[in-house]
């Protein structure tokens, strides 16, 4: 692990030492990605996750934040007072004193959400991405009763999908670095042959694997302060190509033959 901690400072400050990653096993290479975005899921999700944790998590959220309520197919829908909440494009009306005319006509009121849920007296509407949109009213929905506590008896489930989620967006960023790093890799390829130097697909990959190293920090720096460099994607295969273009220039001036014993990583066998 500490191998991989000064790889990912090699990788950033010294192109040289991209002809000893170029011989690195791939058991190297995994565990380098790993590394990489595991520490940074860990403070950009972890470290919230322990704050909000150490306020009392889903359970204080839900208890505080949620009105009593009660909604069944004999009596309709009651809440203690009504609520709204309108953010990060998810929009929640739930108020048990009206009962709208059309309850998912939400044009020029409320603008455009991708996730909806309207409740009055009477009815609900749920509009979430990739799901059917539902309409329903209670007194169609024989033997229905809902009401807060059942709400809070979920918090166990939140819990595991909120982990699932954590799991599930590293896995995705795992597998999306050496996407990346292959369609670097192949531009990289036709960079080495305009400057006439012969490179596997396999080493000019490994290289891609560690020149998209600066790419991923500047993207978590921009996730930690919040703020997004306009066009990024575009500059971040800038930056990796011109690692690539540093580390393929050193190996054509020098070449791996001459390199010092190996001090960074196992080398192939």
């Amino acid at each position: 692990m500490i191998r991989s901690i000064k790889d990912i400072w090699y990788a950033i400050t010294s192109p040289e030492h991209y002809r000893d990653f170029m011989n690195y096993k791939k058991r190297n290479l995994f565990l380098y990605v790993f590394i990489l975005i595991f520490a940074a899921g860990i403070i950009i999700y972890g470290v919230p996750a322990a704050k909000f944790m150490a306020a009392g998590g889903f359970g204080t959220m839900l208890e505080e934040g949620i009105p009593d309520f009660t909604a069944s197919s004999a009596e309709g829908f009651w809440i203690e007072e009504p609520v709204e909440i309108d953010e990060y494009n998810f929009l929640i009306k739930a108020d048990s004193d009206i009962v709208r005319e059309d309850i998912t006509d939400l044009d020029g009121q409320y603008g455009t959400y991708d996730y909806v849920i309207m409740v009055d007296k009477e009815q609900i509407y749920l509009s979430i991405p990739g799901m059917q949109e539902i309409t329903a009213r209670f007194d169609e929905m024989p033997g229905f009763s809902f009401t807060k506590d059942d709400i809070l008896a979920y918090t166990p489930v939140m819990y595991m999908a909120a982990l699932w989620v954590f799991v599930l967006g590293m896995l995705i960023d795992y597998g999306y670095y050496f996407l990346v790093a292959a369609v670097i890799s192949w531009m990289a390829g036709v960079i080495a042959s305009f400057m006439r130097v012969r490179l596997g697909n396999a080493k000019l990959f490994k290289m891609a694997v560690y020149a998209g190293t600066l790419s991923y920090v500047l993207l978590f720096v921009q996730n930690v302060i919040g703020k997004t460099i306009p066009n990024f994607s575009f500059f971040s295969y800038i930056i990796t190509l011109g690692y690539m273009y540093f580390a393929i220039k050193e190996y054509k001036e020098n070449g791996i033959e001459e390199l010092p014993p190996e001090q960074f990583g196992g080398r192939e066998e």
